[in-house]
């Protein structure tokens, strides 16, 4: 998927700010509104853009409780247990790892009582054997 100067630009752009309206990404790229409007339906066509998500108040970003999982599966489920894990909102990262674990999830939850029960969740789906759960205390 080879983007040129200006997709790859207009990528940046939206990866900072994706609210930022046309005509203003228009002008900073120079180019018309209808240009912007165009690449970015054909980025998303191509599959290169999934979605337009959103940026958190520092503040309110600090308050939430963050944890890594690392998960052991039956073999043969992975697929199966991936789409499952997917639907669930509060699992915000699914990486398919290499070494002792299967998969690393990350949570993202508003009070310990909530990450309590998407522990318990997780860990009662068919499919998965092994858990270990190492809450964040700071990011670097």
């Amino acid at each position: 998927m080879n983007l040129d100067e200006r997709d790859q630009v207009l990528i940046t752009l939206l990866k900072a700010n994706s609210r930022t309206p046309v005509i203003e990404l228009a002008k900073q790229l120079g180019v018309s509104r209808s240009t912007v409007q165009n690449r970015i339906e054909t980025l998303q066509r191509r599959g290169i853009i999934k979605s337009f998500t959103i940026e958190f108040d520092a503040e309110y970003e600090r308050k939430l409780l963050k944890a890594q999982m690392l998960v052991n599966l039956t073999p043969g489920v992975s697929r199966h247990v991936i789409k499952l894990l997917q639907q669930r909102p509060q699992i915000t990262s699914i990486m398919s790892v290499s070494g002792v674990y299967d998969l690393i999830l990350e949570l993202t939850v508003e009070a310990s009582s909530q990450l309590d029960e998407l522990v318990d969740d997780i860990r009662e789906t068919k499919g998965v054997e092994k858990t270990v759960t190492c809450v964040v205390l700071s990011n670097y």
